[in-house]
C-alpha cells in the first residue's frame, strides 16, 4: 500500500513538472509572483544547445545548411 502512494506522489510531481515545463512565458510570470522560483524558465542544458533560444549559444540552425549526405544500404544475403 505504502509503494503505491509513493508511486503516486512520483507519477503527481512529473506530471506536475511537465505541464510547468511547457507554460507559455506570460503564465510564468504569473505564477512568479505567487513565488520566484515559478517564475523561472527551465534552464537551457548542453544537450539543448541546438534550439537556439539560449543566449549566448550559436546554433546549427542559424549556420548554413550542410549539403545532403547519401545514404548507402546493403542487402543481406
Amino acid at each position: 500500500m505504502g509503494q503505491s502512494w509513493i508511486v503516486g506522489l512520483i507519477v503527481g510531481l512529473a506530471a506536475v513538472y511537465s505541464v510547468w515545463y511547457v507554460l507559455p512565458g506570460a503564465a510564468r510570470q504569473h505564477l512568479g509572483r505567487l513565488h520566484s522560483a515559478l517564475g523561472r524558465s527551465p534552464k537551457c542544458t548542453a544537450a539543448c544547445e541546438r534550439c537556439g533560444k539560449c543566449a549566448g549559444v550559436a546554433s546549427e540552425a542559424s549556420e548554413a545548411p550542410a549539403a545532403p549526405q547519401t545514404v548507402h544500404f546493403q542487402s543481406k544475403r
